[in-house]
């Protein structure tokens, strides 16, 4: 084109090749000299300079631009702005440096020489289970003979897997014991620090090594007179030992020991065997155990005094045969016996409840109302007659502040019972209500000998009750001649033991100083003192979970246990969220189980090995 030649300028928003271009070619390696030299052939290194990135107009190039784009972008057609005016910026960074000193550091490599069979055995790690193994390691030899053609359509024979097996052995047994091959090759024995020495194993024909022992004049097949030796940290042994639980039917570890001595003499195979156990998903489902966190502390409302009943706990017992009427050809119903626990005294009541319905249990709950007082709080377990019983009870009290009228109406509609439950298949949170239930049948067991009328079963259960609320709160000593009478739940209800002696006449005892009144609020004074030092102080102690167990991660797969169903029907379920005490230790958890997400307490569920997401 004829052009006549003329002077070029070139930018680099890079201070690294800026540095390169300026200095001495010779000194840098042979990548970047080669392409320094080609550069300052065309370009000298005195017209090099340097601008910013945001002032290039290749920029684009390297980091990729669609067509549409580089349509409207100035900087790809024009380039910087100063470019095109008189003020071009000629400037080089001040800090830059070519004068770089040359220095020979001596390093020192430690290396490490490894044989062919060790980087082979590590590779067995990518596989769980041995027959996968065994045929790659087949599919491996037929290639390498030239065979693939001639075996592509012919089935792996018995006699090709016990020769794969053979490799895999011999393999990590000069991985495993390679001084102790060298040494029997060499000198025919095993060094006396040798783990295996106690074996005095040998080398067969076949270069595998085997344990010599003392069995060798017995009848016994030659695998089992003369076993395999195996390490139990290859990852070999760990197959040959899920490949015998799978033969063995998820065999235990005695059976999987004695399947495995039959050839193979694994060292510490019973850990090996164990663990192998432990981490098996079948075997984790049908031997899942669940685990108790530490006992909780309790409730305020269990170590405070107050009025007999103010604070509940209520449950059902029954079935019961109540015959309609005496006499011959009278049919039998089926009744329930309610038993409410006062949390503070331990005190019990005892209603007659012909359903289970909600319904029944609201009548029977206002007959208790009506005798022991008003229940500010009432604990139960999540049955159905109980849920349907609150919801009812909350639009009672709402109905009745529609209905009634003035601050004594107002007072007692707003007056509630307010209702807790404990969580699913947690009745050992309600513990007290359920040792009430245990009291109550250890007695009708041994009375109800027939059906009885309606009347007939409500004196019975006031007897039941009467001694319910006539043990003693704390055990008896007999060195304590101090309390000859023992402090009982009946003491609060009436003053003294439903079941006592009769006291003689005191009408002709002159009356303290104290009038009644005041003679009865001392008695209950002194009951109350009675009961702090005596029940109260006995609740410090912990009878069982004594121990903080690790708490689930959220994630955590489980099994919810069901006492109606054997371990393999169990669901399994994922913990999504955790429910604190007021302790902080967390006992009860929801867990998602399908498309539901149902509360259960630590000791209904079983932890699988299985690892988190």
């Amino acid at each position: 084109m004829k052009i006549p030649t003329c002077q070029i300028f070139a930018w680099t928003d890079s201070t690294i090749v800026l540095s390169w271009l300026l200095g001495d070619p010779a000194r840098w390696n042979t990548f970047v000299r080669n392409r320094v030299v080609e550069i300052l052939d065309n370009i000298g290194n005195q017209n090099w300079y340097h601008f910013q990135s945001q002032d290039n107009p290749a920029d684009a190039a390297s980091r990729g631009k669609h067509m549409l784009d580089l349509k409207g972008d100035k900087m790809w057609w024009n380039g910087p702005e100063w470019l095109s005016t008189s003020n071009i910026k000629y400037s080089r960074p001040a800090n830059i440096t070519t004068n770089l000193e040359r220095k020979i550091i001596s390093v020192q490599v430690n290396l490490k020489q490894t044989n062919e069979s060790s980087s082979i055995a590590t590779k067995f790690n990518r596989f769980d289970n041995l027959t996968e193994l065994l045929k790659v390691i087949i599919y491996c030899k037929r290639f390498f003979k030239g065979r693939e053609l001639e075996n592509k359509a012919t089935t792996i024979t018995t006699t090709e897997l016990e020769e794969a097996l053979k490799t895999c052995i011999k393999i990590v047994q000069r991985d495993t014991f390679e001084e102790d091959i060298q040494n029997l090759k060499s000198i025919k024995r095993v060094k006396n620090y040798s783990k295996i020495k106690s074996l005095l194993p040998y080398l067969d024909d076949e270069g595998i090594l085997r344990v010599g022992g003392r069995l060798r004049h017995s009848d016994l097949d030659e695998n089992c007179k003369h076993p395999i030796i195996l390490d139990s940290e290859n990852h070999l042994s760990a197959l040959i030992v899920s490949d015998a639980h799978l033969k063995t039917l998820h065999g235990g570890t005695q059976l999987m020991l004695g399947y495995l001595r039959l050839k193979y003499w694994i060292l510490k195979s019973k850990k090996l065997v164990k663990i192998k156990i432990r981490n098996c998903l079948i075997c984790a489902k049908q031997n899942a155990v669940a685990k108790s966190q530490l006992m909780g502390d309790l409730p305020r409302v269990r170590i405070t005094p107050a009025r007999p009943f103010l604070h509940s706990g209520v449950d059902f017992a029954g079935p019961y045969q109540i015959l309609r009427s005496k006499g011959r050809g009278f049919n039998t119903i089926k009744a329930y016996i309610a038993i409410f626990v006062c949390t503070s005294t331990k005190a019990i009541h005892l209603e007659l409840v012909g359903d289970l319905t909600s319904e029944a249990f609201i009548v029977a709950f206002r007959r208790f109302v009506a005798r022991r007082g008003r229940c500010a709080h009432l604990w139960s377990d999540q049955g159905r007659n109980f849920v349907g019983a609150n919801k009812e009870l909350v639009a009672a009290w709402a109905d009745a502040k529609m209905k009634f009228e003035g601050h004594i109406s107002e007072m007692l509609a707003l007056d509630g019972t307010q209702w807790h439950f404990i969580p699913a298949y947690s009745p050992h949170m309600g513990g007290l209500w359920e040792a009430g239930v245990k009291s109550m049948k250890y007695h009708m067991k041994r009375i109800l000998t027939c059906n009885l009328t309606y009347e007939e079963m409500m004196t019975l259960l006031c007897q039941i009750e009467a001694c319910l609320n006539s043990r003693p709160l704390s055990p008896i000593d007999d060195s304590d001649t101090d309390n000859i009478l023992p402090l009982t739940p009946g003491h609060f209800l009436i003053g003294e033991a439903p079941i006592n002696v009769p006291h003689s006449d005191l009408k002709n005892i002159p009356v303290s100083h104290l009038s009644r009144w005041q003679h009865q609020q001392k008695l209950l004074s002194d009951f109350w003192r009675r009961w702090q030092q005596e029940y109260l102080t006995r609740l410090q102690q912990r009878p069982k979970w004594q121990e903080k167990v690790k708490e689930f991660e959220i994630g955590r797969i489980v099994l919810i246990k069901c006492d109606n169903l054997p371990p393999g029907k169990w669901m399994l379920g994922r913990v999504v969220d955790k429910h604190p005490g007021h302790d902080g230790v967390t006992r009860v958890y929801s867990v998602k189980s399908g498309e539901s997400v149902v509360q259960r307490p630590m000791n209904k569920l079983c932890p699988l090995p299985i690892d988190i997401d």
